[in-house]
């Protein structure tokens, strides 16, 4: 299922329900299961900025640090070369699953307008 979140002060961000309930619950929404539609009224955009900013921090897989030395090493490795997997396969960490969105808070903020989402697709 496709969730749209939606603001007029940027473009909408779609993800899969199942992504979109991770990044609600990165922005500290404590929901187990996600609604059919939502809001981040204005006054709550500051705080769910800065939850989700300390949640990718906090993620392991979302360090750049970790990711450039992992490069590092393979780079330093070319006696025994190891075949890169393609893009497409490589894991999307938190701190690209939720980069749109957080943008779309930041841009929401400085305008003083709402996000909301909701089930379905501009589509």
């Amino acid at each position: 299922m496709l969730i749209t979140f939606r603001s007029n002060a940027s473009a909408d961000v779609v993800m899969l329900d199942k992504h979109a309930l991770s990044v609600l619950k990165a922005a500290g929404r404590d929901y187990e299961t996600l609604p059919e539609s939502g809001v981040f009224t204005v006054e709550q955009l500051d705080e769910a900025i800065q939850n989700i900013l300390r949640a990718v921090a906090e993620d392991p897989d979302s360090n750049p640090d970790l990711v450039y030395a992992d490069k590092d090493r393979e780079e330093e490795d070319d006696e025994y070369p190891e075949e890169k997997p393609h893009p497409v396969l490589e894991k999307v960490t938190l701190r690209r699953r939720t980069f749109p969105l957080l943008d779309m808070l930041r841009a929401a903020k400085a305008q003083g307008k709402e996000v909301v989402w909701e089930v379905g697709s501009a589509w």
